[in-house]
């Protein structure tokens, strides 16, 4: 591998050096195919801005024009211009409307850049081209449900197996679009999503349906995982939120259970006072007028200090 780097290296100084003299002697005498191919081997090994300045040189060729311009999209993508680099790609499929890997570049610059329209119209195209592609369907139910077309996703991932599990990202995307739909068996997915994973975002939604289907002992044991890793921030969790969720969930499952109250108490001391939820919750009829006078006391006390 070093020696073919060492190679590439010679090669491209070299050219380079070759390039140099001749603007110095006379008119430059390297090709289109030769600027193209520095281009190249600079996109190679990841020196994008020099792979960049070639590719243009390339570019004002019509026999490189357009594999040039495809690597300059490519560029301007990992450099997360990702609006730019879906132009250079659209405008390249003017002149090859149905060129798949074009299609799918522009589909997934735009899914990128969040242009779920846009992203949307060119997903049809490529799934109508190539509808065995798994990649490309699990993207097209990513635009979907970034457009709030959820039962539109879950056909599609449906189609895919999601439920399998053998793609956990398919999987995870299952899960969650269950959870929009309030689907009950989005329980049962985040569960297998989370038998090969741990992630504190994942914890905390598989805890809200957890809660949402008064599973409180699975909502609880999910949220303690996050707290006792300190994940709270990762988990997009407010500061003390973890210790309100706790709380509500102790004090719903089981009323004899004080430590809920303690919860509930270090929530309002680490200063969380979210009203909706506080709201909520003492509007809840599963807990008793005694639990709900407890959390007004612990509230008022709160806001004097």
């Amino acid at each position: 591998m070093k020696k073919t780097i060492v190679l590439v290296n010679i090669l491209l100084t070299g050219l380079f050096l070759f390039s140099l003299s001749s603007c110095v002697t006379g008119p430059a005498s390297v090709s289109e195919e030769e600027l193209y191919s520095i281009g190249k081997a600079y996109f190679d090994l990841g020196k994008y801005n020099e792979a960049e300045v070639w590719f243009q040189k390339a570019s004002r060729y019509k026999k490189t024009e357009a594999a040039s311009l495809y690597y300059i999209g490519r560029i301007l993508f990992i450099q997360q211009k990702y609006d730019e680099a879906a132009q250079i790609f659209e405008n390249l499929l003017k002149k090859d409307t149905e060129n798949l890997i074009l299609l799918k570049a522009a589909a997934f610059s735009y899914l990128a850049s969040q242009k779920f329209e846009k992203a949307e119209t060119l997903y049809k195209e490529v799934v109508a081209l190539s509808p065995e592609s798994k990649d490309s369907c699990y993207a097209y139910a990513l635009v979907l449900y970034g457009l709030k077309k959820y039962d539109d996703a879950i056909s599609i991932l449906k189609n895919l197996n999601a439920h399998s599990g053998e793609d956990r990202d398919a999987l995870l995307l299952l899960a969650r679009t269950e959870k929009k739909l309030g689907y009950p068996e989005a329980l049962d997915h985040y569960s297998k999503w989370l038998e090969k994973g741990d992630d504190p975002v994942v914890l905390k939604e598989f805890a809200e349906v957890a809660g949402g289907q008064s599973m409180f002992a699975r909502a609880i044991e999910a949220l303690k995982k996050i707290k006792q890793g300190s994940r709270e921030s990762a988990a997009g969790l407010q500061k003390g939120e973890i210790d309100f969720l706790l709380g509500k969930y102790i004090m719903i499952s089981d009323p004899s259970d004080t430590q809920g109250l303690k919860y509930i108490e270090s929530a309002l001391a680490a200063g969380y006072e979210d009203e909706t939820q506080f709201n909520l919750l003492l509007s809840d009829p599963k807990l008793s007028d005694n639990q709900k006078q407890s959390i007004k006391v612990l509230m008022s006390k709160a806001e004097k200090k």
